[in-house]
């Protein structure tokens, strides 16, 4: 019936719990029908045995001579195949009605008894006795054929809605299963090729927003991230190969030379030295970024004022502005508070402001500063330099990427890489936007909600 296989089905949580509510609303069903079942039987029978005591009642009081004429009225009124009367001697023996043979259980008791099909009346009767004041015996009954053919009705209708609703329940276990179980093997056919290496699949999401989807959404971002961090690993093994080529080649070819010299050269020893620590500055930078990229640095954090992030980097940076002829200029007031770590988001915005007082040039201006909504807290650092084209304010966030423009200018290319480590570690955005002239860098930041929001 199913494409998929039925104990595959069996195990699936959806078929377990539709069975469970099954039997539970199957459980309630029969307990609610046997509740009617012993309400209404209960109720018909202690009707039938009010009008038998009734009945009775009247027949005893009836004048002995009279009480064959009474029961003969009786039966001819109401029928001798729905009511029962018989009168017998003390000792059993049978003086008149239509009960031929007096049951042995009437004489045990003085409460109506329920008394099954026999040969001498063939139907189920309830019967009741009573003890004439001359010693005979009074027996009064009714033909509880219909009370028991309702029984019987009841019976049956707690039986089978029992099995329908336990069919039923299996029946929309195995439909509601067979189309989680497809999905579920979707995801499985889809991880299977990411494992084998193919990150750009990403699980299928239904849009129904249930459990799967958001495992599913949950999977691809995940997905998302391991293969962004793939591709810059292996954008930085390339880059790493071919800018420490260079700087390393330099520093070999002149400490073979430095070898070969009758004296060593302070000056040439220098230029080694700087090219080595060119190099020690890219790898501290690259074991920077993945320590922040890990994500566990969290410790630090705390509630902190932005002001107390951007005033100390305008005042470090304030004399290098000046000796490389740009003016900085700091805007923003006090009170903008976020969930951070301060010396993190410090070294943040001292790399974007030493970015823009570099590759800005003399005679131009740095803004850092704070945005003014409240509700949207920024960090901003803007410059009127020659800016960054369109076309590579994406790449320039990736690991040793440099521009054409900022090749004349020393660095190693992790700067801004720095920063977007540490805006993903905080769960910020970062955007870099064109000023007209120059570039803007905007740290959007979340907001500190209040806990009774």
């Amino acid at each position: 019936m199913f494409s998929p296989h039925l104990s595959a089905l069996r195990r699936t949580t959806t078929f377990r719990l539709t069975v469970l509510y099954g039997l539970l609303f199957a459980l309630g069903t029969i307990a609610l029908l046997g509740m009617v079942y012993v309400r209404s039987a209960g109720y018909l029978t202690r009707r039938v045995d009010g009008i038998l005591n009734t009945e009775a009642g009247g027949l005893v009081r009836s004048p002995r001579p009279e009480l064959s004429a009474r029961l003969a009225e009786e039966l001819t009124l109401n029928g001798n195949r729905n009511n029962v009367f018989g009168l017998f001697t003390s000792a059993g023996e049978r003086i008149t009605g239509n009960l031929i043979v007096l049951p042995p259980a009437l004489l045990t008791t003085n409460e109506p008894v329920e008394i099954p099909p026999t040969a001498e009346f063939p139907a189920s009767t309830r019967l009741i006795a009573r003890r004439l004041p001359g010693g005979e015996i009074l027996v009064v009954g009714r033909d509880i054929e219909q009370l028991q053919q309702m029984r019987a009705i009841i019976t049956q209708a707690l039986t089978w809605s029992g099995i329908l609703i336990l069919l039923a329940g299996l029946a929309l276990g195995l439909i509601l299963s067979a189309a989680p179980l497809q999905r579920v093997r979707r995801l499985q056919a889809v991880a299977q090729d990411i494992a084998r290496g193919d990150l750009k699949r990403r699980m299928p999401v239904s849009g129904r927003g249930d459990e799967l989807d958001v495992f599913a959404t949950a999977v691809n971002y995940m997905i998302g991230e391991v293969e962004r961090l793939m591709s810059e690993v292996k954008g930085a093994t390339e880059i790493i190969a071919h800018d420490l080529l260079s700087p390393l080649a330099t520093a070999a070819l002149q400490l073979r030379r430095i070898q070969r010299s009758e004296g060593h050269e302070p000056q040439a020893v220098e230029r080694v030295a700087a090219r080595l620590e060119e190099v020690l500055e890219r790898f501290r930078a690259i074991l920077r970024i993945a320590e922040l990229d890990v994500r566990q640095r969290r410790s630090g954090f705390g509630t902190i004022d932005l002001a107390d992030v951007v005033d100390p980097v305008s005042e470090l940076y304030q004399p290098l502005a000046e000796m490389a002829g740009v003016r900085l200029h700091v805007f923003g007031e006090r009170g903008t508070t976020v969930e951070g770590d301060a010396k993190l988001l410090f070294e943040a915005v001292s790399n974007l402001v030493d970015n823009a007082i570099k590759f800005s040039g003399r005679g131009c201006t740095v803004q850092v500063g704070l945005g003014t909504e409240a509700a949207r807290p920024q960090i901003i650092v803007a410059d009127d330099g020659p800016g960054i084209p369109a076309a590579e304010r994406a790449a320039v966030l990736q690991r040793f990427y440099r521009g054409e423009r900022s090749r004349p200018v020393a660095g190693s290319g992790l700067g801004l890489s720095v920063v977007a480590a540490i805006v993903r570690l905080h769960e910020f955005s970062l955007t870099l936007e064109d000023a007209n002239p120059g570039v803007r860098a905007i740290i959007d930041c979340r907001p500190i909600v209040a806990s009774g929001a």
